[in-house]
């Protein structure tokens, strides 16, 4: 069996999904398994929208109805979880208080996963849900400058930063575009004004060497935010049709081919205190270079996704335990001892390793137009 095929066995039929129609979280997906403790993470309502928009790209692929009726039963999950508390919030089943704070973030990838479920059903329901999340995004997160607001607080509706990465205004906010351009193909001029706007701020955030800085001023370089501010500028570049952002991309790819070490892993992060090699920006990469290689014809960028692409492979479970079997370990990290692989296997991780081995393995028969339609 293909590692392609494998990933796809384990994002579908492993439990990371809940399938049983009498479990009250039916359609909602876990973050991870840990394969010391064997047991799954919380419910994660962002992955969850990654879940359904995955399951678009089998199910445009495949057109089999098994990914369809997985898809409307993590959307139905969605919206139940909505309807309960107004907002896309972090986590079910945790004790870490991760129902009390809502990320914008988050609720984009939610929104984005409404959108794709909306395109495979043409239920209006869907749609209206995506538009009930942006419309929140869009009046009460979205700066005058085009920066995000990241994180509000439940409780008292106020929004709140702290010292960690993802709880500061950063440059993984530019990704938040791209459902506002998606939403009935950019026709809402509202809509697509405030993604103009988000991602105009890749000035902000884009240093001289082409790297993304993770916030404005700082200094560190987290290769998953990189990847995000990609991600939604070169969704803008396919509708808005914007020089900027595609150079914006190229100069940014330029820079990460720079820094592949020769067994084709990529530091995570640059300028900060923890060392790590992750499976999920490096997966998020390789589509990007893909997808740019289509545009530009240049062989550098297809040649340094095939070389990450071996790296990420090392990273896929091989196991008789079909919890792990397939999926992908989330990062190796740096200790004392050396580098140990971390014992997640890890959801994000695989579904876009999954896109990503599904791109480079069908390389020569996939267009730029039709491939970045299913980018998540």
């Amino acid at each position: 069996m293909s590692a392609y095929e494998k990933a796809k066995d384990w994002l579908v039929s492993s439990g990371l999904c809940i399938l049983d129609k009498s479990d009250v979280n039916v359609g909602a997906v876990h973050s991870f398994y840990e394969t010391k403790k064997k047991e799954y993470g919380f419910l994660y309502p962002e992955i969850t929208g990654y879940y359904i928009s995955t399951m678009k790209f089998l199910y445009k692929n495949e057109n089999l109805q098994n990914y369809l009726e997985i898809a409307k039963k993590s959307g139905s999950w969605l919206i139940d979880l909505i309807d309960k508390y107004r907002y896309v919030i972090q986590g079910v089943n945790t004790n870490k208080g991760n129902n009390e704070i809502v990320y914008s973030f988050d609720t984009s990838i939610c929104a984005k996963g409404f959108l794709d479920l909306y395109e495979i059903t043409d239920d209006q329901k869907y749609l209206a849900y995506a538009k009930k999340l942006l419309d929140w995004i869009d009046s009460d997160c979205v700066e005058s400058d085009g920066t995000v607001k990241p994180v509000m607080d439940l409780k008292s509706k106020k929004f709140i930063e702290t010292s960690t990465w993802f709880m500061k205004k950063g440059c993984f906010g530019i990704k938040i575009a791209m459902p506002f351009l998606q939403y009935e193909n950019s026709k809402n001029s509202k809509f697509r004004e405030t993604a103009i706007n988000i991602c105009d701020t890749f000035i902000k955030f884009q240093n001289p060497n082409g790297s993304f800085a993770v916030h404005m001023g700082g200094n560190s370089v987290n290769l998953h935010t990189h990847c995000y501010a990609l991600e939604g500028l070169i969704y803008a570049y396919h509708i808005l049709n914007e020089p900027k952002y595609l150079e914006s991309c190229k100069k940014a790819l330029d820079w990460a081919i720079s820094i592949i070490n020769n067994d084709g892993s990529i530091p995570s992060w640059i300028n900060f205190n923890y060392v790590s090699k992750a499976c999920y920006p490096a997966a998020q990469l390789i589509r990007i270079l893909i997808l740019i290689s289509k545009i530009e014809r240049n062989l550098k960028y297809k040649n340094a996704a095939t070389k990450l692409t071996n790296f990420i492979l090392t990273l896929q479970s091989n196991n008789v335990d079909s919890k792990m079997d397939g999926g992908f370990y989330e990062e190796l990290y740096k200790s004392i001892f050396g580098w140990k692989k971390r014992s997640r296997i890890n959801s994000w991780s695989s579904m876009f390793a999954l896109q990503a081995l599904n791109w480079i393995d069908n390389y020569e028969s996939i267009s730029f137009d039709k491939s970045i339609e299913y980018l998540f």
